[in-house]
């Protein structure tokens, strides 16, 4: 494999779908302003100019192989199915032989996102080699970030319960990551459990302190998860919005 600058990990599973009155579908070829979730993702990586993205599907690719070759607007496109699947989503050993060919940045999405442009260009032109996108938004759990002042990630809370969802304000990970591709593979290397999950990744990444995580805080508008069909609405309401803010 040729070595890369930059590289966009995507991460999905094609058994989660949406249903709607119509039909039912995967939840990322779920239709957002006219094309798919994971459609919309992969142009705007290739108009980022990222080289080589890969999607990695979780138990199978499903419909999704029937939907992209192995190029998009320029851009290379691998898939490839994960037969068992990892209980957690980030970056773990079952990619570390892509990450070894990239000598820059490794952009990784773990949920399906709509997701403004504008972020995507802010993570690459960040001078902050590792990134985790937060928000304040409470529409749905996730892992909730502690950090400093200096926006330096400190530590990562498990998911609160169902009934203290609106307990705490502290910013919850949205699933869009920027690492340097060197502290992936440092991180592959320290992982002594390799149970796969998201917190004992961040717990290895928060021990190697010469390479700090910062946060990049997002606005609920500017990306959205697409997990249902509410979800699904929501993000069409939030691009035609953010299109009327910007063009309007």
């Amino acid at each position: 494999m040729r070595e890369v600058q930059s590289l966009a990990i995507v991460i999905t599973d094609p058994r989660q779908t949406i249903s709607t009155w119509k039909k039912r579908f995967s939840a990322a070829l779920g239709i957002v302003g006219g094309t798919s979730v994971l459609r919309r993702l992969l142009s705007q990586l290739a108009h980022a100019g990222v080289p080589r993205t890969m999607v990695l599907a979780r138990g199978t690719t499903g419909d999704i192989a029937r939907n992209f070759g192995d190029k998009l607007d320029g851009m290379e496109l691998c898939l490839r199915a994960l037969p068992k699947p990892n209980a957690g989503r980030l970056v773990d050993a079952a990619t570390i032989a892509e990450v070894a060919y990239v000598g820059g940045d490794v952009l990784v999405f773990t949920e399906n996102v709509v997701i403004d442009f504008e972020l995507i260009d802010r993570l690459l032109r960040s001078q902050d080699r590792n990134i985790a996108v937060v928000s304040k938004s409470q529409g749905r759990p996730s892992l909730r970030v502690l950090a400093d002042d200096a926006l330096r990630l400190t530590a990562i809370l498990p998911e609160l319960p169902p009934s203290q969802k609106f307990a705490s304000a502290d910013p919850n990970l949205m699933g869009v990551y920027k690492f340097d591709s060197a502290f992936v593979r440092a991180i592959a290397r320290n992982r002594r459990h390799r149970t796969h999950d998201d917190l004992e990744f961040f717990e290895t990444a928060l021990g190697i302190h010469a390479n700090p995580i910062h946060i990049m805080c997002a606005e609920p508008h500017r990306v959205k998860m697409v997990n249902d069909a509410v979800d699904l609405a929501a993000a069409n309401f939030a691009l035609s919005r953010s299109d009327q803010l910007t063009y309007g």
